[in-house]
């Protein structure tokens, strides 16, 4: 059977990959799966199609009879709060989250507030390619309710998180979207003194690409400088995603960020459990040793962490992007949270926050990738497996490389047409080897696969 759903949800270039009418089966194959009955959180972001895509499945939703909780315009972790909050049976969130502004998505939501399980996705993705979905008779069709998730959010924040005992100054850069609506105001009522950069509500993305990576926020590290501020915070399209930017303009790992918001988070705890996916970095498995925890791997994937959590009801989940989940308050990668927790661990440190950052063991990881078509990505993971036999693998996702004094992965990309390569090493030479030898194996098995 075809695959629908990727990494976490679906994605596509709007009306090309992703339509209205595809929203609608979705929409339609969710209450099918939920028998007809239930109610339905609905969210998006602020992407120029979003409400396209709210209509539309909106109106399968509720003709196949389940009612639908409106909450409009929200970051991800708006959503997974008013599942709960609502004691809704399930969510759908519209966002492609990092990717540029052609691009939008879907990601489904269990009563839990955290994302669907794969036995869910398979299910839906069944019913929609075998179009065995049920509508709901005339008199039975769902019904529609608005609901303000934004303030209950903020208010449930604020009363988990003290006013921070140091005002700091913090340029807030929000990418035109749903971080806007949250951050900037948090961080005002925790204290913080704040310079807002593109948090004006715009789907195109006018200030820079969504993902906050070092390049897409260069405008950020130099603000921070010249505003003499303390610290720069960058969400994506979603705000499901967090990077930290120090007083110098350098721009934090998301493994460090992570692995920093885990030892203020877990501190005093009796044998934490970190959960996380394989991609992380050797800093998350010192900390938890530090603190006399574990760390648990799983392949990528927001929906694999959260299955773990539910299962073993660990205390911390993340990923290497920075995202944090923390189950007692919500059971998806929390954005804003992660941002908070951060500044409160910050200010407790009483550092600066390369200082801080230097508390934890120093590490060079090194992210690449290159073009590999879908259909091939399979053979190209056998032949490195064939071309890497000699050394420790793993292979619980794409292909993990283990030597004495790094690591490497190899792995496909769940949402779109590359293959990703990640090597890490306690001094930068030997991380660049890794990364060389990563590459150049790579682009091999992916030319001999695509000349077969």
């Amino acid at each position: 059977m075809p695959k629908l759903f990727g990494t976490f949800g679906v994605r596509g270039v709007v009306n090309q990959e992703l339509t209205p009418e595809f929203g609608f089966d979705v929409g339609l194959a969710l209450a099918t799966y939920m028998k007809g009955s239930g109610k339905v959180a609905v969210g998006y972001d602020t992407r120029t199609s979003s409400v396209m895509f709210e209509q539309a499945i909106t109106a399968g939703l509720i003709s196949g009879g389940c009612d639908v909780v409106a909450i409009g315009t929200s970051p991800t972790p708006v959503l997974s709060f008013a599942i709960r909050y609502f004691s809704c049976d399930a969510g759908v969130m519209i966002t492609a989250s990092h990717n540029p502004p052609q691009y939008n998505g879907i990601k489904l939501w269990g009563s839990d507030g955290g994302s669907f399980s794969r036995e869910g996705e398979r299910e839906i993705e069944r019913i929609i390619l075998e179009k065995s979905w049920k509508r709901a008779p005339w008199d039975k069709i769902g019904k529609i309710g608005k609901a303000d998730a934004l303030t209950p959010y903020i208010k449930g924040i604020l009363n988990r998180i003290p006013k921070f005992e140091r005002e700091l100054k913090v340029v807030v850069d929000c990418a035109n979207a749903t971080g806007s609506l949250v951050t900037p105001r948090l961080l005002r009522e925790l204290g913080c003194k704040v310079i807002s950069m593109n948090c004006q509500i715009d789907g195109t993305f006018p200030g820079r690409n969504p993902e906050p990576t070092p390049e897409n926020i260069k405008e950020l590290s130099k603000a921070v400088v010249a505003c003499g501020a303390d610290l720069g915070i960058a969400h994506d399209g979603d705000a499901d995603r967090t990077a930290i930017v120090n007083e110098k303009g350098e721009v934090l790992a998301g493994d460090r960020v992570f692995a920093l918001v885990a030892f203020h988070h877990l501190r005093g705890k009796k044998n934490p459990q970190i959960v996380t996916d394989i991609s992380v970095s050797s800093v998350l498995d010192d900390v938890a040793r530090e603190l006399g925890g574990s760390v648990v791997k799983t392949p990528v994937g927001e929906p694999e962490i959260a299955q773990e959590i539910r299962k073993h009801g660990c205390e911390l989940g993340g990923e290497e992007t920075g995202s944090v989940i923390f189950p007692d308050w919500a059971l998806c990668r929390e954005g804003v949270m992660t941002a908070l927790k951060f500044i409160e661990a910050l200010v407790q440190s009483g550092e600066k926050v390369s200082e801080f950052d230097r508390t934890l063991p120093q590490y060079f990881l090194i992210k690449q990738k290159i073009k590999c078509p879908n259909e091939i990505k399979g053979q190209v993971l056998n032949l490195l497996s064939e071309r890497f036999a000699r050394y420790k693998l793993n292979r619980v996702d794409g292909l993990r490389v283990d030597f004495d004094d790094g690591w490497l992965l190899l792995r496909p990309s769940g949402t779109e047409p590359i293959f990703r390569c990640f090597s890490e090493a306690k001094n930068s030479e030997r991380a660049k080897e890794l990364a060389e030898l990563g590459m150049q194996e790579l682009k091999a098995c992916a030319k001999t696969v695509g000349s077969n």
